[in-house]
């Protein structure tokens, strides 16, 4: 039986991130939810994680619903304490519910998945050659995102929309932009995205491909533990 903590930046459980990710594992499966900004009000996360103007930025949702834009380089710090406390509890396998760029995480034996590392490299892979529009939730993440994807060829577009928006247009919006400059497939570059948001496209007419972290790391995940 494998122990599997999904881990998200944000705060636990969150299932709307970790469900396409589940489908793919064994039912003997132990999973357990974490969250770096578990037990914390929203004064304290913006106190203590709160992105000030200028420096790499995170979304991810609080457990009222609400979102919070937070600094990269804290969430950093804080994921890599959370991921040895979940490993002092027992987890297996950690599973990061955030395709964020965290250089220097480290378990001490638990096998760690990274959705950026796993999302990028399938990117690479499979769509070498396609041009690729890519979607990320904070204009401010544009400059990062630029860096994280500088491996693909050719180069790849970007666009904005929040995964966590009441409605679909922003996202239908930059779909649309990125298909007259001539994408042929599309990867929304944030856990928040789910098969709702692919769903969301394709009623709005996109057929090109469109993919989203989760179901990659499921796929990747399921055969190594099943």
């Amino acid at each position: 039986m494998h122990a599997v903590t999904f881990l998200t930046i944000g705060q636990a459980p969150r299932p709307d991130l970790s469900q396409a990710i589940e489908a793919y594992l064994p039912a003997t499966a132990c999973v357990r939810h974490a969250g770096v900004l578990d037990g914390l009000t929203r004064p304290e996360v913006e106190a203590r994680f709160g992105a000030p103007r200028g420096r790499a930025t995170l979304l991810s949702r609080l457990a009222d619903g609400g979102s919070v834009t937070l600094d990269a380089e804290a969430v950093g710090a804080g994921l890599q304490t959370r991921v040895d406390q979940v490993e002092d509890e027992g987890a297996d396998v950690v599973v990061l519910l955030c395709t964020g760029e965290f250089s220097g995480l480290r378990t001490r034996r638990a096998r760690l998945v990274e959705p950026d590392a796993l999302v990028t490299g399938y990117v690479a892979t499979v769509l070498r050659g396609s041009q690729v529009g890519i979607v990320v939730p904070l204009p401010e993440q544009v400059t990062e995102a630029r860096e994280k994807w500088r491996a693909i060829i050719p180069a790849p577009a970007f666009a904005t929309a929040s995964p966590y928006a009441d409605d679909y247009l922003a996202l239908s919006a930059a779909a649309r932009t990125h298909l007259e400059a001539g994408a042929s497939a599309l990867m929304l570059d944030c856990m928040g995205f789910g098969s709702r948001h692919r769903k969301a496209l394709r009623a709005d007419g996109v057929t090109v491909p469109v993919l989203t972290p989760a179901a990659v790391v499921g796929a990747a995940l399921g055969p190594m533990l099943n």
